[in-house]
């Protein structure tokens, strides 16, 4: 008859209760760690991608002045006409200031010093030289009188021009932005079909815009303007 034989097994052979327990914290560690990160990732994601609409916005808002006015290209603001640079000053002042603080005339034409025109323009494209002056045409006429040197135009000026739509912003090594611009054509930006979906016009041509830091934080200038199909070509707007 054989011997049964018993097989003793060491308590350090055994997984104990405490390594066990220490065990699942360190899984259960990983895993929390891993849970931080992907929603460290989400936010960083979903952060970056707000970060670029607002800079999108913000440029598309600065470059509007002369984007309507739809100038031929340029490689410095110094090449840009008279008229160019005034109508911009313009519209910046429209877009950006309070003009109920103009005297205005029953046509709610207001009369602006030419001095509050001067400072758009130099928000716009730094220092540069150019002769006051009326310009303009039948859909926004900018009148200038040499007597008070002073702008009159319409407050709300009635007219339906290009808008941007900024498709890419690149940084250059410079620390300037090349910005993919879209210009959409006259008429309601955002469209409908009779169903009621919405969908944006289609840009009727596309060009590159360059512009540099400005003095103050977040502000920028106007370099140039370029269009892609005709790289290395410019002219004065």
């Amino acid at each position: 008859m054989s011997e049964k034989k018993t097989v003793k097994v060491s308590k350090s052979s055994q997984p104990s209760q405490v390594g066990m327990v220490i065990f699942g914290a360190v899984v259960l560690l990983f895993a929390l760690i891993g849970l931080v990160s992907t929603v460290t990732a989400a936010v960083r994601g979903v952060t970056g991608l707000m970060d670029n609409s607002r800079q999108k916005e913000e440029l598309e808002w600065f470059i509007t002045p002369v984007v309507m006015q739809d100038p031929p290209t340029f490689d410095s603001p110094e090449r840009l006409t008279d008229r160019t640079l005034i109508t911009a000053g313009v519209w910046r002042l429209i877009m950006n200031q309070d003009t109920s603080r103009y005297l205005a005339d029953e046509y709610n034409f207001i009369t602006v010093p030419a001095s509050d025109i001067e400072v758009m323009i130099r928000e716009l494209f730094g220092d540069v030289t150019y002769t006051h002056q009326t310009v303009g045409d039948a859909e926004l006429m900018i009148t200038y009188d040499s007597e008070a040197a002073s702008y009159i135009f319409p407050a709300v000026p009635h007219v339906m021009p290009y808008t941007p739509e900024i498709e890419e912003i690149i940084s250059n090594d410079d620390g300037s932005l090349t910005l993919t611009v879209g210009y959409i054509p006259p008429g309601l930006v955002w469209e409908g079909d009779t169903d009621g979906r919405k969908y944006q016009p289609e840009p009727d041509k596309v060009m590159l815009y360059t512009v540099t830091k400005g003095d103050s934080k977040g502000s920028y200038r106007f370099y140039s303007v370029t269009n892609p199909g005709e790289a290395g070509q410019s002219a004065g707007g």
